[in-house]
């Protein structure tokens, strides 16, 4: 009897660490195809950047459908009419906040893109969140599908940066309690100031000295001071619902 037994508890001690090994592979595997796709989106963008019609022929599928900020349909042959020679020195292209989520032969990919500069003869400077699909076919990933929502322009955030000082970047600088286990970090990236919860940054945009906000999660946070001019927490208020973070650090 206790040689079944032990048997038996050799049997599920292996198959668990079957198990274990499957999920490590799988969750390695996801963990490539991420890096691939995140490698393509970039290609994409760089594609636009270099005037580079065969890139971006490689990787936007001949069916995809392109729907604009404005509402337009279009198609591939539309896009790619787009790219001509390389941007003007001034255009420039850049991506945050970009997510990849995985469904077998199939990534979702969202993110936030600024524009700024000339393109093709038009002044840009706009941000836009963004939805790409894109399904492996044959063993090569490509985008069939994607979609640009214009963001709200609130005050440029150029004229209310001149009203921030750097010292102020530098005293928001910390970390701030919203809950217990909740900690929302601070930082400053060069001339930018960003925020940075369970692993995930988003700039803040100024609106002025105090007053900063995320406008593609329409978050605003405010930063508060004492008496003696010390930053002491921030109100952060979240499509509508408001909170403190006490600065802890």
């Amino acid at each position: 009897m206790k040689i079944i037994v032990a048997i038996a508890l050799l049997v599920i001690a292996a198959s668990s660490f079957a198990y274990g090994q499957t999920d490590a592979r799988a969750a390695s595997g996801n963990a490539k195809v991420e890096q691939e796709i995140r490698k393509l989106e970039s290609e994409w963008f760089e594609s636009y950047l270099r005037g580079d019609r065969a890139a971006f022929d490689l990787i936007v599928a001949d069916d995809a459908v392109m729907t604009y900020g404005n509402g337009k349909v279009g198609n591939k042959s539309e896009a790619i009419a787009e790219i001509k020679a390389p941007a003007d020195a001034s255009y420039s292209l850049t991506s945050d906040d970009v997510q990849v989520r995985l469904y077998g032969d199939t990534a979702i990919v969202t993110g936030r893109v600024t524009e700024k500069g000339i393109f093709n003869g038009r002044s840009l400077n706009s941000q836009s969140r963004y939805t790409d699909v894109w399904v492996r076919r044959n063993g090569r990933w490509q985008v069939v599908a994607a979609q640009n929502t214009r963001l709200p322009q609130g005050p440029s955030p150029a004229t209310a940066a001149t009203n921030t000082t750097s010292n102020a970047y530098d005293a928001y600088v910390g970390q701030y309690e919203l809950a217990p286990n909740l900690v929302i970090t601070i930082i400053r990236d060069g001339n930018r100031l960003m925020s940075e919860l369970g692993g995930r940054k988003s700039e803040l945009m100024p609106q002025s000295e105090t007053q900063f906000s995320i406008p593609a999660a329409n978050i605003k946070v405010t930063f508060m001071r004492d008496a003696n001019g010390q930053v002491t927490h921030m109100i952060v208020s979240d499509n509508g619902r408001e909170g403190q973070a006490r600065k802890v650090r």
